[in-house]
């Protein structure tokens, strides 16, 4: 089944890219560059899309991690989640994002996140082969 929207992993070393979101959904909550399908799309062309309306990056040969069911009650929707390694941690500027940082896997915690983000991290770093990072 295709999913509905997706969402992409970006980490430069050990730390991965945080998105504050301007918008609802959860506005104000840190969480992964990515964004509703439009039609005709596929999961790949989405999460590039959605990457470089968010962040102006562009990366090749994202990895798809995982396809799973999020939200609550009637307001569920399929996402899948990429991951990819950005060789530059360049500055982000885009209406739709409050603020960004990159975080070391490792202190994802400390920041008010979208549900199972530390989780799905911790998932896209072992997908791509990082080592040290805790189970």
């Amino acid at each position: 089944m295709k999913p509905d929207a997706c969402s992409i992993g970006l980490f430069h070393g050990d730390e991965v890219l945080l998105i504050q979101r301007a918008y609802a959904p959860f506005m104000g909550f840190w969480t992964f560059p990515g964004g509703r399908m439009e039609p005709g799309e596929t999961p790949i062309d989405c999460v590039q899309r959605e990457l470089f309306e968010e962040t102006r990056l562009i990366v090749a040969d994202p990895i798809e991690v995982l396809v799973e069911t999020v939200g609550e009650a009637e307001k569920t929707y399929r996402l899948a989640v990429f991951a990819a390694r950005c060789p530059i941690s360049a500055p982000i500027t885009s209406p739709e994002i409050t603020d960004w940082e990159w975080v070391h896997v490792d202190e994802v915690q400390a920041y008010r996140t979208t549900a199972g983000l530390a989780r799905i991290i911790k998932t896209c770093a072992r997908t791509l082969g990082l080592t040290g990072i805790e189970p």
